[in-house]
């Protein structure tokens, strides 16, 4: 059985792929989180959230290179350790 799920380097069918791009029109915060940013399809989110005005967050262990500009913030360290400082703030 294969997962419900985008493998790397697939492209994202065409409902979930709307699906996808409406809640980025409705975000009010992007988060991405243990990517390197550059990998499609997951790369073009950020960007969409930007255009919607969204902050965007890049958390990971290493910074990306080259920078995405669209990634207002990056946030270096463990997922289970920034992740809760989020809840923490809400």
């Amino acid at each position: 059985m294969r997962p419900d799920i985008v493998l790397f380097d697939e492209p994202m069918t065409a409902k979930p792929e709307w699906d996808a791009k409406r809640a980025l029109r409705e975000c009010d915060l992007f988060v991405a989180v243990g990517t390197s940013g550059t990998v499609s399809p997951a790369s073009n989110l950020v960007r969409s959230a930007a255009y919607a005005g969204a902050p965007t967050i890049l958390v990971n262990l290493e910074p990306m290179r080259p920078a995405h500009p669209d990634f207002r913030e990056q946030i270096l360290g463990r997922a289970e350790d920034v992740l809760p400082r989020f809840l923490e703030s809400a």
